[in-house]
């Protein structure tokens, strides 16, 4: 197939693939147009996604490509700044004295970064389960928590392939929801979907049928919120109730707290995002062309808290609450915890910690648009952070 031009639909420029980089791409994208072809000319973007990020060794999870950090292709809260796993920690503490049993499991555990500050945090665990589908991903954990961890500690880590089959415990998913594959919806006389054929410049767009779920799905939608305008396009994850129900048969108790971007239902569909809320990050960069480049940068869609929580209460949870990430992390101690960092620290290194603060709680920044859902199963838990301003009804 054609090499891609290095820019996105909008015309942003992007970074060129090195010679390795861009066969790796072509091996994956000729996968792609192998299904494609089998499949009479085109898919639907959910599995164009599924392959894009989770075909084994050559998705972007699944592969070597995916970088995470200040010098890779996004950059997430644990990240930016050890003061979300302090507060984290702070609140799983808390659950810890509840009666949680005293072990993490954690989904997408990206660098490691978040592991590491959790159990520097915590030393009362006797575990740390991590569930991961990139071996390379997996590798780049292992030696960066051994390079940091000490040995007991690094001990307390184990990695699954899949879920345990009795967990009792503390969950934690930062960004991972938003990296299930979705089906990409657009509005006609009755709802289409916007697939992915082959074309002589490459992967492009090609309207499809929409299967009868995905058509109950957003009549549903329409059903509460009103119908949307023709030329509407959306994304639907379809993938909540799967995965909590999944996830609800492997715990025998725990408390979960899901991280992530998103918007609760009436502002995810809301007449005015016409255009979904799909984008990709790549090289430090965000664009918004997700048929560019297979397997070498990440694709994301915003998470649907309503939908997430609808799910979760389907498969057996209750849900404590939603809060934005903002408030989530100051009320459990932010601000204390960037004071003791500054304590006997250089003005320099002040004003990092004041800038971090910001990152991860303005409304332009972090604030607002990460939100914590968090939820329980057999356990009556009480987390004053999720109670406060609660958002969701």
């Amino acid at each position: 197939m054609n090499e891609p031009n290095g820019n996105d639909a909008a015309g942003l420029e992007l970074p060129t693939p090195d010679e390795a980089a861009r066969a790796h791409s072509g091996l994956l994208a000729d996968a792609i147009i192998a299904r494609i072809e089998a499949s009479g000319g085109a898919i639907g973007f959910d599995e164009y996604m599924r392959m894009a990020l989770y075909e084994p060794g050559l998705g972007y999870y699944a592969g070597p490509a995916v970088d995470i950090g200040a010098q890779g292709d996004f950059v997430t809260a644990p990240e930016i700044s050890p003061l979300f796993g302090r507060c984290l920690a702070r609140q799983i503490g808390e659950l810890l004295r509840q009666g949680c049993g005293a072990s993490i499991l954690e989904f997408g555990a990206g660098s490691g970064k978040l592991c590491a500050d959790l159990l520097d945090a915590l030393p009362q665990l006797d575990s740390y389960r991590i569930v991961d589908l990139g071996g390379a991903l997996k590798q780049r954990q292992r030696d960066a928590l051994r390079a940091r961890l000490s040995a007991e500690q690094f001990a307390r880590i184990e990695w699954l392939d899949r879920l345990p089959s009795s967990f009792d415990g503390i969950v934690v998913a930062n960004e991972v929801l938003d990296a299930m594959p979705v089906k990409r919806v657009l509005r006609r006389d009755s709802w289409r979907e916007l697939g992915v054929g082959v074309g002589a410049g490459g992967f492009e767009w090609r309207e499809i049928d929409a299967d009868a779920n995905t058509q109950a799905a957003m009549q549903a939608i329409e059903a509460r919120l009103g119908q949307l305008a023709a030329g509407y396009a959306s994304e639907l994850n379809l993938n909540y109730s799967p995965w909590f129900r999944a996830l609800a048969d492997s715990c025998a108790a725990a408390a979960v707290l899901i991280v992530d971007y998103g918007y609760e239902r009436d502002q995810y569909y809301h007449p005015e995002r016409r255009d979904g809320t799909l984008s990709c990050h790549y090289r430090q960069r965000v664009h918004f062309d997700p048929l560019i480049y297979p397997g070498l940068q990440d694709i994301t869609a915003f998470v649907d808290f309503d939908a997430a929580a609808d799910a979760a209460e389907a498969a057996g949870f209750d849900t404590v609450g939603l809060v934005t990430q903002g408030i989530f992390l100051l009320g459990n101690g932010l601000l204390e915890a960037a004071q003791q960092a500054c304590d006997g620290a250089g003005q320099l290194r002040q004003l990092e910690i004041a800038q971090q603060v910001k990152t991860l709680t303005l409304p332009q920044e972090m604030g607002e648009k990460f939100k914590v859902l968090a939820l329980s199963k057999n356990r009556g838990l009480e987390m004053p952070a999720m109670v406060r301003e609660a958002m969701r009804g």
